[in-house]
């Protein structure tokens, strides 16, 4: 029972159903087997051994005395469905089919998890789902965790990242858990509070980090009736009618280059910023009216340095060259100035793409949109990229200085340098060359937020993403960034034709002939 943050080689249903299933414990040292065992005893039940069949729960999340969101969970077996529901009435979905991890946002667009997210999610399966017991674990140290004596007891899974967790001696209860503690999906569960339901204890309560939001489910109900297909993804609301040709793109030849694109919202055209990096499409308030945009509510959108209350509305009617997206839930509230500043009246972002195969042809300066059922990426014409798509947006695993694994988010609405987390250089000691010259404090005004943050700017050695090798590296140390996540910007992305298959988590990029 959670709600997702998050979301290489992707695991088999094989496998993962081994790891999450497995029923014998590995040896591993023996005082922490005992507690892990007290573990076990303490709950009394774990995925996938027929004491628990199905399972229906119910919560909620509060910040700062305030409900954000209802929560629910369906299981049956090893699969669930866990769903999202804040309090502007946006929905959004994530689950487990049994063999298949997949997440669904606000307008019914479901990806699948591909690469080592799948690793993390499978941690995270097994912590909510009570298998961490049957992993072998090394006792670390005595701590205190919110005034409560606790055993630190390192596990290793078959599948999924290393993880920590801390045993209550006296009752077997974990008290806190870290995924992949100092890898670069290192996530912090602390607050952790179980319930008890038809003889059994469920882990119920819990918040990120140092995050203010806590989570919990305050209705459990064991063994209820439910149907499998309860469990499927949602149905998708936002839908594509497509058509042949393209439409043209322009890549902007000042100091601060954007894509931008002409769109068709309600029969009224307007000019967008292409942003790969926006996980929702936006636009501006007066946009918004001029269009007679649908409103349908109000949300709290995030943006780097930022956050800001805006509306979401629903647009019956979005076209792009001959393709028409109908009933988009799209979000405004931006910043007008800046966007009339840059002649647009918002930015096309991930979820309006999400559904489709989509050509970005620089060298030509063409967007195509496809129907994934009619067309597949051609492989052969580039370099084939996995990205994970969990929280949806486009990261891939990328190196700096070629030493550094980090996920990097490509993200086009970003002009010039890449950002990264204080984390590397104060944890990791990554080297970084500051130009002090460019010390100071950087405005942020044509996102989807208007913020302000210091950050020391300079250069890095080098960021490779496979045998693409990109030096030197303009960038930027931004505190917006934990651990090992980075924002790669249209500097790197504009060297590259690119066909991004959505559906499938796969990115082509082709060096371009006239970068």
């Amino acid at each position: 029972m959670k709600h997702t943050t998050f979301a290489a080689v992707a695991a088999t249903a094989s496998i993962v159903l081994s790891g999450l299933a497995g029923s014998v414990r590995a040896a591993g040292d023996d005082t922490a087997g005992a507690l892990l065992a007290k573990h076990k005893a303490y709950v009394g039940w774990a995925i996938g051994d027929g004491v628990v069949k199905t399972l229906r729960a119910q919560g909620h999340g509060v910040r700062d005395g305030k409900t954000t969101a209802t929560l629910s969970e369906l299981r049956y077996g090893v699969a669930y469905r866990d769903t999202y529901a804040a309090t502007d009435g946006l929905e959004r979905n994530d689950g487990f089919t049994g063999s298949v991890f997949w997440t669904s946002n606000q307008n019914g667009f479901t990806v699948r998890g591909i690469g080592e997210i799948v690793r993390y999610l499978a941690d995270e399966q097994a912590l909510f789902g009570e298998r961490v017991s049957d992993y072998p674990g090394t006792v670390v140290r005595h701590e205190t965790v919110e005034g409560v004596d606790t055993v630190l007891v390192h596990v290793t899974p078959q599948v999924g990242f290393p993880m920590n967790v801390w045993v209550e001696p006296a009752t077997g209860a974990f008290k806190r858990a870290v995924i992949d503690p100092d890898g670069k999906y290192e996530t912090t569960f602390n607050g952790l509070g179980y319930t008890e339901a038809a003889g059994m204890r469920f882990l119920t309560s819990w918040r990120y980090g140092r995050s203010r939001t806590s989570y919990a489910y305050d209705k459990i109900e064991v063994n209820p009736a439910i149907e499998p297909d309860a469990l499927r993804p949602p149905p998708q609301i936002a839908t594509w009618s497509f058509g042949e040709g393209t439409t043209p793109v322009e890549l902007t030849k000042d100091a601060f280059p954007r894509l931008m694109i002409d769109a068709t919202m309600n029969g009224i055209k307007g000019k967008f910023i292409l942003d790969t990096g926006a996980g929702a499409t936006a636009l501006t308030d007066s946009f918004a009216r001029r269009i007679g945009a649908k409103r349908a509510g109000s949300t709290q959108i995030d943006g780097i340095a930022g956050s800001s209350a805006a509306g979401v509305y629903t647009i019956a009617t979005t076209t792009i060259g001959p393709a028409t997206l109908h009933d988009l839930h799209a979000i405004s509230g931006i910043d007008e100035d800046s966007f009339k500043e840059e002649g647009a009246v918002g930015l096309i972002g991930f979820d309006m793409l999400a559904g489709a195969i989509v050509e970005l042809d620089l060298d030509r300066g063409t967007l195509r949109i496809m129907d994934p059922k009619l067309v597949q990426p051609d492989e052969s014409r580039g370099m084939v990229v996995h990205a994970d798509l969990s929280d949806h947006h486009i990261r891939v695993p990328m190196k700096l200085n070629g030493k550094y694994d980090v996920i990097a988010t490509l993200d086009s609405g970003n002009p010039l340098n890449v950002l990264f987390s204080r984390d590397l250089i104060e944890r990791e000691h990554l080297v970084f060359f500051v130009d002090p010259g460019q010390l100071g404090s950087t405005r942020y005004g044509a996102d989807v937020t208007t913020g302000e943050e210091i950050e020391h700017c300079g250069r890095l050695n080098s960021l490779s993403l496979g045998p693409v090798v990109y030096q030197p590296v303009p960038a930027c140390d931004s505190p917006s960034f934990g651990r090992n996540e980075i924002l790669v910007g249209l500097d790197f992305m504009k060297a590259f034709n690119y066909v991004f298959d959505y559906p499938d988590g796969i990115i082509v990029m082709s060096p371009r002939k006239s970068p």
